[in-house]
């Protein structure tokens, strides 16, 4: 009773994830077929995708990435090479990594030609994003492959493989790269190419899985020592290409755990409503993570930051230097009155200087104006005086009034200049 009910359950399932009732095997290959060529449009469309893709990245908008990553014709190579694997066909398996590779090409020269011409030259978090590929971008790229094949293989077409473009991202890490290469930043190139080996493993490595799920008739058969072979150099690629991500993905893991059990000691063992945290720099590093806080408030005597260093076990944070660094409030209060008193004394100054200016010139005018009759008045253009004439005046003039300043003030070093009013306007304007 219980066996039977069992199999019907196990049928009803089977029924649900039938792949092979509405599969259209020969439109599927046809249609990978047709997109693994580069050349016409194709090519067009995927430099013109790049320079989209290479804009988003630089002003890092998402947005324009996403639109980018739609009218990528990338896919098609990558779907070649697992369906080639899964059907064994070796000419399209040569055509499609041929033409992949002259994806590749166009793709880096495209995008480098594009960031050096660029007048902004900061890489944006979008593009930081494609430089540290972990474990999850593996697992990605191959159910979102796997969406992508049994999409395209439907009678109907489903609305997948636009998802599967968004989510799998083949285009921004070769934009990446090319930002890297005319930036001259290899460790950049090295994680921009790695996450697009990623994807485009784990995408042929899904498609493979799937035809032969599908049960797509194979081009030729092989013999088993062929087969094994073949499956030894597949498991040696996935291995290869899925043993670093792990690294990474366990090294992204440690940060985000130092980071939050840091978190905790500083809101438990270092706030408080006397000392208020007003930074923070986290810096994760396996030998000897980095705490550094800024506080505001009484300074802590080294009794206390030796017993808040002596607690760091207590929250899992062996090995980490916790510095502090103490911004006293009436330190700080005393400086800025320092500095405001240094900049009051200034003003001061300048204002005195004014004032002995304005009574200078005051004086000056009156006494040359009474010993020489031809003169309107003394004005001060710049650092100039200068002496206004009702009418010219006589070389003679001239003469004396400059004598006459040189042994008013010691600290007139110039003789004065010599205008009328109309000259003293246009100065005056300049």
């Amino acid at each position: 009773m219980q066996h039977n009910y069992l199999s019907r359950v196990f049928k009803s399932f089977s029924e649900i994830f039938n792949l092979r009732r509405d599969c259209d095997e020969n439109g599927t290959i046809e249609n990978i077929r047709k997109n693994v060529d580069f050349h016409g449009s194709n090519a067009w469309t995927l430099v013109f995708a790049i320079f989209i893709a290479s804009i988003g990245l630089n002003v890092n908008s998402t947005a324009v990435i996403i639109g980018a990553m739609l009218i990528s014709p990338l896919m098609g190579p990558i779907l070649g090479i697992g369906l080639s694997l899964g059907v064994n066909d070796e000419l399209l398996l040569k055509k499609s990594f041929r033409n992949l590779s002259i994806a590749v090409l166009i793709s880096i020269i495209t995008s480098m030609t594009y960031f050096l011409l660029s007048p902004i030259h900061d890489a944006q978090s979008e593009l930081l994003a494609r430089t540290y590929p972990t474990f999850y971008d593996v697992l990605i790229a191959f159910f979102g492959g796997a969406a992508g094949i049994v999409s395209i293989s439907r009678k109907e077409k489903g609305p997948s493989v636009a998802g599967v473009a968004i989510a799998t991202a083949l285009m921004p890490p070769l934009c990446t790269a090319g930002f890297a290469l005319s930036s001259g930043n290899l460790k950049f190139l090295a994680g921009a190419l790695y996450l697009f080996v990623i994807n485009s493993v784990f995408i042929a490595l899904s498609t493979l899985i799937f035809v032969r799920y599908m049960k797509f008739k194979v081009v030729q058969y092989q013999d088993k020592v062929e087969k094994k072979k073949i499956r030894g150099w597949i498991s040696l690629v996935v291995i290869s290409i899925i043993l670093p991500s792990l690294f990474f993905a366990w090294s992204l893991l440690q940060e985000s755990n130092f980071n939050l059990k840091a978190d905790k000691f500083i809101k438990a063992e270092i706030s408080s409503p006397t000392s208020f945290v007003v930074g923070k720099n986290l810096q994760f590093k396996y030998k000897e993570p980095v705490i550094e806080v800024s506080l505001i408030g009484p300074p802590l005597s080294s009794e206390k930051i030796k017993d808040l260093k002596s607690r760091l076990p207590f929250y899992l944070l062996e090995g980490a230097d916790l510095k502090i660094q103490q911004i006293d409030p009436l330190e700080s209060a005393r400086n800025a009155t320092s500095t405001l008193e240094v900049e009051l004394n200034s003003l001061r100054q300048l204002q005195q200087e004014n004032d002995m200016n304005k009574e200078l010139l005051k004086n000056l005018s009156n006494e040359v104006t009474l010993l020489f009759p031809s003169s309107e008045t003394v004005v001060q253009i710049g650092h100039r005086w200068g002496v206004i004439w009702k009418k010219k005046p006589q070389p003679v003039e001239v003469e004396k009034i400059n004598k006459f300043f040189s042994l008013r003030d010691k600290n007139i070093q110039e003789p004065p200049l010599h205008l009328s009013r109309l000259e003293t306007k246009v100065r005056s304007q300049k």
